[in-house]
C-alpha cells in the first residue's frame, strides 16, 4: 500500500473518530475512548511515516516538521522560535540598563526563563547508588522538590485532633526518606526560606537516608503509591486571585518537572498538605490537572504511605514567584506562560472560543460588567452607568453579572471567553482577565490605591488594562474604615462615578479592541460563518430529498464512513443524510481557525474524505496532520 493510500486510511479513522465523539480534546486514549494499544499503534505509525519524510532526500515538506518550535526554557531553544510574545514597548529604566536586558529580566521573572532558571538550579540532594534506589532532587531554596521511591510517616497524624493547614509541624526527623545518599550539608544550606507557603524546607529539611529499599514490596510501606503524586501547599480557596496561584504554578510545574511524554497527563495524583475536606467554588479547575480524585492528608493517617514518584510543586508564595510576589521589570508585557496557562485551563475545561459562539452578521463589541453584591467596594451607581453604555452611539452590547459561590465556574469561564472589555471594582474577581480572549482590554473601575495588583496580572497576561484616574470625578461614600484598626481605607467603602468620564475610558478600551489584529481577524471568520446560515436552509432541503429518496446510506454510514464511489459521482459523490446533518451541525458550532486548517481542508475535498467538514484540532495536532496530509500527495497539492 503506498504511503498516501497509509495517511489518508488513518487519518480517515482519526477525523471519524473525532467527529462521532463531537468533541474537541485533548489527544489521550482515555479521552478518544481508543484502546491505548490501537492510539500506540496508530501514532507509532504516523511517526514512521514522518522520520521517512526525515530521511529522503526527495520530501519537500521538511520544513513542516522540523518547526524548531520550542516552549522556551529547552536546551538549544532560540528565543524567537520559543512560546512567548514578550516585548518591552516602555522605557528601560530601574534596576536594568539596556533594552536587551529589559526583555530578558523580564522573560526570566514572568516568563518560560523563570522555568528555566528552575530546571538549572535543581540538584541532587539524595542520589541512588544502585538501580531501584530513591532520588530526591529540589531547586534553590527547596521551591520545587522531585523525589522516586520516596517514604512519608504519617503515623503521628490521628493524634491531632483538629484540622489544620498551614502548618509547619507535620513531619518530624526521619519521617521522609530514602534509600540514597544524602548530601546533608547542601540540603541545609537551601533550607533557609522556612514558612508554609514559600518553600517546602519544612518538610523536605527532615528529610534521612534509609537501610531499607523502597518499593512495593517494601515492609516499611503500609501504602504504595504507583501513580505520580503531586503534593499541594494551597492558598485560600475562597479567593480566585489566591486560589490561581496554586493553578498557576501547579501548571509551571509540570514544565519544570520535564518534557517527558507524560508531561500533561491527567492520571496523576493530587494530595492537599492539610486536613481540612477540600471545597471551592474553583474546584473544577483540578480536573484540568487530573482525572482522579483529589486526596488529604486524613486519606494516610495512621499508615506510612510510600511513593514511587512524588512531586511537590512550586508555591503561591515564594519569594519573587509566580504570581504573587512578581516582581515586574518596568514597560514589559506579554508573558509566554501566562499566556499558555490560560489555554491551557481553557482547553481542558472545554470552554469554546468566541468564533464558536458568536453567530450575528454585526458583531457589537461586548461588555460585561462584574457587579459586586458585598459590604464594601459597590458601584452606587451602576444602573446609571450601565444606562450610559446601552445609550451610546457606539452601539455596544452590555452585559451585567454577579459571580458568587454558587456561580458554576465553567460558566464563568464561558461568559469571560464571550467579552471584549471587562469592567470592575478592584477584587479577586478581576482575576477572570486571565482568561479573557487577547484582544480583550479590563477596565478596573477603581483600583482604591491598590495600583500594581491587576494592572500587573493584565500586563502578565497580556491584555490591555485602564483604571479611574480623576480623582475630582470619583465620589467615595466615605473614608472608609480598615476593620482592624478602624483607620481610613480606600478598600472599605463604596464609590460613584462620573458617567462621562466613565464613557471616555470605556471608549479609550473599544478603540483598543477595535483596531486589535486578532478582533479584526475573528471578525473576519464571524463574517465568513454568517453565510452559513444561508447554505444551512439549503443543506436541509436536501436533506429531506434524501431522506424520501434513499435511506440506505444513514444505515450504512457507522460501518462504512466513506461513500463508494462510481464514475459518475467520482468527482462530487452525493451525501448521505446523516453527512448533511453533521454538516449542518459543524457549520452552526466549529469554524476555521487558520491557515493550517484551510490547507488540509482543501487537501481532504480534493480526495477521498470529500465529505468531512473540517473540525478544530489541537494545534500541535494539526501541525502533524498536515505535515503527514501534505506528505502524502507527493506535491499534488501544496
Amino acid at each position: 500500500m503506498s504511503m498516501e493510500a497509509r495517511i489518508t486510511i488513518f487519518l480517515s479513522q482519526l477525523i471519524s473518530v473525532l467527529i462521532l465523539k463531537e468533541i474537541v480534546c485533548e489527544w489521550s486514549p482515555e479521552t478518544l475512548d481508543l484502546p491505548h494499544s490501537h492510539l500506540t499503534r496508530f501514532l507509532n505509525t504516523l511517526t514512521d511515516e514522518a522520520q521517512k519524510c526525515h530521511s529522503s532526500n526527495n520530501c519537500i515538506y521538511k520544513n513542516v516538521l522540523d518547526t524548531g518550535l520550542c516552549w522556551g526554557y529547552e536546551t538549544n531553544c532560540p528565543q524567537h522560535l520559543g512560546y512567548t510574545n514578550a516585548h518591552c514597548p516602555g522605557d528601560h529604566k530601574g534596576w536594568v540598563s539596556s533594552k536587551n536586558q529589559q526583555l530578558q529580566t523580564f522573560i526570566n521573572q514572568a516568563d518560560f526563563g523563570f522555568v528555566k532558571q528552575q530546571i538549572l538550579s535543581k540538584t541532587t540532594m539524595c542520589e541512588p547508588t544502585a538501580d531501584g534506589e530513591s532520588l530526591l532532587e529540589c531547586s534553590s531554596y527547596l521551591q520545587f522538590c522531585r523525589g522516586k521511591n520516596l517514604y512519608l510517616d504519617f503515623r503521628d497524624l490521628p493524634a491531632r485532633k483538629e484540622s489544620f493547614r498551614y502548618k509547619m509541624d507535620v513531619l518530624k526527623k526521619g519521617q521522609i526518606g530514602g534509600k540514597c545518599k544524602l548530601d546533608k550539608s547542601r540540603l541545609h544550606s537551601e533550607a533557609t526560606h522556612q514558612s508554609p507557603l514559600q518553600s517546602w524546607a519544612p518538610e523536605i529539611q527532615h528529610f534521612e537516608e534509609l537501610s531499607d529499599m523502597v518499593n512495593e514490596e517494601s515492609q516499611i510501606c503500609d501504602v504504595f503509591i504507583d501513580k505520580p503524586t503531586f503534593i499541594m501547599k494551597i492558598d485560600a480557596t475562597v479567593n480566585m486571585y489566591h486560589h490561581f496561584c496554586d493553578f498557576f504554578n501547579l501548571y509551571t510545574s509540570l514544565h519544570v518537572n520535564g518534557t517527558h511524554s507524560k508531561m500533561f497527563s491527567r492520571d496523576i495524583n493530587i494530595l492537599i498538605w492539610e486536613t481540612y475536606t477540600y471545597h471551592s467554588n474553583f474546584g473544577i479547575t483540578w480536573s484540568a490537572f487530573t482525572q482522579n480524585p483529589l486526596m488529604n492528608l486524613r486519606t494516610f493517617q495512621g499508615k506510612r504511605v510510600c511513593f514511587r514518584e512524588a512531586l511537590f510543586p512550586l508555591l503561591p508564595r515564594m519569594i519573587f514567584g509566580l504570581y504573587y510576589n512578581t516582581p515586574i521589570v518596568w514597560g514589559c508585557k506579554e508573558s509566554g506562560l501566562f499566556h499558555a496557562f490560560s489555554k491551557f485551563i481553557l482547553h481542558r475545561l472545554k470552554i469554546p472560543k468566541r468564533t464558536a459562539i458568536d453567530q450575528v452578521v454585526k458583531p457589537k463589541i461586548k461588555i460585561l460588567l462584574l457587579s459586586r453584591n458585598t459590604q464594601y467596594r459597590r458601584i452606587l451607581n451602576e444602573q446609571a452607568l450601565l444606562d450610559a453604555l446601552r445609550l451610546s452611539p457606539r452601539q455596544y452590547s452590555v452585559k451585567r453579572v454577579e459571580f458568587t459561590h454558587e456561580t458554576d465556574f465553567r460558566h464563568q469561564l464561558r461568559v469571560i471567553q464571550d467579552t471584549d472589555i471587562f469592567i470592575g471594582m478592584h477584587g479577586a474577581g478581576l482575576t477572570h482577565l486571565l482568561f479573557l480572549p487577547d484582544w480583550a482590554a479590563v477596565f478596573e473601575l477603581y483600583n482604591c490605591g491598590d495600583e500594581h495588583c491587576y494592572a500587573d496580572l493584565a500586563r502578565l497576561r497580556g491584555i490591555h488594562y485602564q483604571t479611574w484616574t480623576n480623582h475630582v470625578k470619583l465620589q467615595p461614600q466615605d473614608e472608609g474604615h480598615h476593620p482592624s484598626d478602624g483607620g481610613p481605607h480606600a478598600k472599605f467603602t463604596n464609590y460613584s462615578f462620573d458617567k462621562e468620564e466613565f464613557l471616555r475610558i470605556v471608549d479609550l478600551a473599544a478603540d483598543h479592541v477595535a483596531n486589535h489584529p486578532a478582533y479584526r481577524h475573528m471578525l473576519s471568520h464571524l463574517r465568513e460563518s454568517a453565510t452559513d446560515v444561508i447554505f444551512i436552509k439549503s443543506l436541509e432541503f436536501k436533506n429531506q430529498l434524501l431522506l424520501t429518496r434513499s435511506r440506505k446510506h444513514t444505515v450504512n454510514w457507522p460501518k462504512n464512513f466513506t461513500l463508494t464511489e462510481t464514475k459518475e459521482t467520482q468527482k462530487r459523490p452525493v451525501p448521505s443524510s446523516k453527512t448533511l446533518e453533521l454538516h449542518m451541525k459543524l457549520f452552526l458550532t466549529l469554524k476555521r481557525e487558520n491557515f493550517t486548517t484551510v490547507v488540509v481542508k482543501s487537501v481532504f475535498q480534493r480526495k477521498v474524505l470529500v465529505e468531512v467538514e473540517w473540525i478544530h484540532l489541537l494545534a500541535s495536532l494539526e501541525i502533524l496532520v498536515l505535515g503527514l496530509v501534505v506528505m502524502g500527495t507527493k506535491g499534488k497539492e501544496k
